[in-house]
Formats: structure tokens, sequence, C-alpha cells
């Protein structure tokens, strides 16, 4: 018989030995621990999550100047060079974007003007690639004299209208797209926002959080650095010999997306913008957002304004805006921001994870439900996949009120520390 505390981590990663758990992603080990590590260098970030070969015919069209604005010329007159079309058919929904916000943005240096783009944990971790680039010089297109500004690129994402729970290789890659079914050509998004924004993951530069990595977001994104230059004098030179050398800037212009909550956009200001002005903090949060595994992620408050008892992933069941009851994702201003797996986590999480563990505390369960939620309704939307499933696992009392529920996490909590 194995004892699990003395197996390796791969090895519980790659054949879940002992809980009977199979963790599977689309990626090589190599491919994954580059992205999930946010190791960074001239090529596109997380690239082997893209997908390959895209039949773009079944997408939607955006118009063709779409791919032509400029940050100089966007704003509230033309929704500011933002392009955003989805389609659905009767089990995907599809979406084509410009990756262009709709709202304005500065110029933006993520460590300050005349600095450069690696933060500390990259130079002290020997990661670095790309020492000479510096903010506010000419680094190509997208670079500006006061900082970067995005530049429009056509992307592409297909995911479920419906994610389904009970899936025996849950919980999943958060970067994963392939193994549920879906697309996407922006390889670090775990979701796309509502606006057509790549929604990525919790780290971005090395191996820390955005917090921790002292990168300050504006509406919870910003742009990656100017890596689409054709000039190579700020490129590191290629080895010597024979051999392919690398094309100048194939990493790309700035392309902007979100890491944290997108509090600028509609579902977050229905709750902030006060009460007198319409504000409505005591409903359930409103979507922002679609995750690769068609799951929703909504934006901060449950049902009553209540806290999200969310699962390591950052999702949980209960019932949604419309009432209905479902697993889905919260927005949140704290580690991971959105998910960290694609849940249910069902205990998990870490074993999803390389490098820094971004997942959530969790609720001390396997499964975890909003407190509140009937239970009857609960098992009804489980039924159409597995009516044993919800009996196989560990669940938080549910049954308690929301009030009790925070105080016993908390304890737990205080406890653990």
């Amino acid at each position: 018989m194995f004892n699990c505390s003395l197996l390796q981590a791969e090895l519980l990663l790659l054949i879940g030995i002992c809980s009977g758990y199979v963790f599977k992603t689309s990626v090589s080990q190599e491919d994954m621990i580059k992205c999930h590590t946010g190791y960074r260098d001239w090529s596109p970030r997380c690239g082997a999550y893209s997908t390959k070969n895209l039949d773009t015919t079944q997408y939607p069209t955006i118009a063709a100047n779409c791919s032509d604005v400029a940050w100089a010329t966007s704003n509230a007159t033309n929704n500011y060079g933002n392009c955003f079309n989805m389609t659905t058919d009767e089990e995907y929904r599809y979406i084509t974007t410009n990756s262009v916000p709709n709202f304005y943005m500065n110029p933006y240096c993520p460590i300050g003007l005349g600095f450069g783009y690696c933060v500390q944990a990259e130079i002290e971790g020997g990661t670095c690639q790309f020492p000479n680039l510096t903010c506010g010089e000419d680094n190509g297109p997208g670079s500006l004299e006061y900082g970067d500004v995005w530049i429009p690129l056509t992307a592409h994402y297909k995911m479920l209208l419906k994610g389904n729970p009970t899936r025996s290789d849950r919980p999943g890659d958060m970067y994963d797209a392939t193994t549920v079914g879906g697309e996407k050509t922006v390889g670090p998004a775990t979701g796309v926002a509502i606006n057509g924004i790549s929604v990525q993951g919790p780290n971005d530069a090395g191996d820390v959080s955005i917090d921790e990595a002292g990168i300050q977001l504006t509406c919870g994104g910003h742009v990656t650095p100017p890596l689409g230059n054709t000039k190579s004098s700020n490129r590191p030179k290629p080895p010597p010999g024979p051999g392919p050398k690398p094309e100048p800037g194939p990493g790309g212009p700035p392309l902007y997306h979100f890491h944290k909550s997108p509090e600028c956009l509609i579902p977050f200001l229905n709750a902030s913008i006060g009460a007198e002005h319409g504000a409505k903090p005591f409903i359930h949060g409103k979507v922002m957002g679609w995750a690769m595994d068609g799951f929703k992620i909504f934006s901060y408050q449950d049902v009553g304004g209540a806290t999200p008892i969310v699962d390591e992933c950052g999702g949980h069941f209960g019932p949604t805006d419309t009432g209905e009851i479902e697993y889905h994702y919260h927005s949140r201003a704290i580690v991971p921001y959105h998910l960290a797996c694609q849940g249910p986590s069902l205990s998990n999480c870490n074993n999803t994870q390389h490098g820094t563990n971004y997942c959530h505390p969790g609720c001390g369960a396997d499964v975890c439900v909003q407190p509140g939620t009937d239970e009857g309704a609960l098992r009804e939307y489980l039924d159409q996949w597995d009516p044993t499933w919800l009996d196989k696992y560990t669940t938080n009392n549910y049954k308690e009120s929301n009030f009790k529920a925070i105080k016993r996490l908390f304890k737990e909590l205080i406890e653990a520390l």
C-alpha cells in the first residue's frame, strides 16, 4: 500500500494514485510549468495553450476597421475602439474581439517611466529575458514617450454554453481550453470578459501574484510589454553558430488584458456607484465573463449581498442572479482574483498548480455550496449528469445561515494559522 505523504507532487499530479483523481491537461509538463510560473521571453506567453489551426469560419466577424483602430483616436464616440461579437449554437459560445477595452486607459509603465519590464522576482531568479527594454523609449508599435498603449489583436474564444461540474477530470488546469472542448488564440487566457478582453491568471511576471509583484492595475488590467519591434537592438543576441535565428519581436506589441477584477465594468458598477444612484449591493452579482470551461464568472457579491463561500478554485454551487442554481465563479479582490483551477476543486486544487500555489483557502470541504441553497434544487441541477455525484464528496454546512458560515470559516482559518 502506498504512503501518500511520501509520494512526490509530480507523481500525484500524473496518476492520482492516492485519491483516484487523475489530472489532465493538453500541454506538456514543461509548457505548463512555464505558463504557471509566469515565465516570459520574446515569444507569446503560454503559447502552448493557444489553439493551433483554428477554423475561424465558425466564429462571428467584426468590422474590418477593428484591426486598424488606434489608441490616439479612440474615445467615447467610437466605444474607445472596442469591437466584440458573440454567437452561440446549441452547445458552444463563440467570441471574436479586437482585444481593445471599451474604456480609456492611460499610457502604462509597469514599474515606472524610464524603468524596465522585469519585476524583482524575475531579476533575482535570473529569468528576466528583456533587460535592455525600457518603458518610454521607442520599442516599436504601442510604445510612446509616456508609456505603452494597446494595439488591436483579433482574438477568438470558444467555450461550452453549460459546463459539467461532475466531470471525472475536475479540477482542471485553469489555462486549458482543449481538454474541455474549447478553443482560444490567447494562450494565457483563463476566460474572457463581457467586453471581449481576456481574463488571465493571478500572476504575469514571474512566479508571484500581481499584488506581490507590485504591479499597479487600472480597472484590473494592463498591457503586455512591447515585444513587436522589428528592430533587434533591444533583443538579446542569438547564440553563435548555425541554426535558425529568432525573428524580431515574436511576442507582439502591447496586448490589453485583465488579471484582477475589472471594477469599471457595469457588473461591478451596479453595486458600487452608491444607493442614491441606483446601486444594488444586496443582490447577487452580475456576469462579468465566462471561464474557458464554460462556467460563468460573476462580480463580487452573492445573494443578499453576502460573501460567496467558494472552493479552492474560486467557484461554488448556488443560485445566481437569475435564481437558478449552478456552479459558477466569483471575481474577488484577493488571489486567485477569478479562478485558480477549473472547478469544482474537490480538495485537489494543489494538484493543478506548478510553482506558487494560487488556490483559494476554500470552505473546508470537497464541495462548496453557498449557505441557504436549497438542497433539492441543487440535486436537481446535478441530476443532469450524475444523480449520485453529490454523495461522493464532503460538503460544507450550507444549510446554516451566511453569518454563521462566515463566522465558522473565520475561526477555522485563525486556528489554522
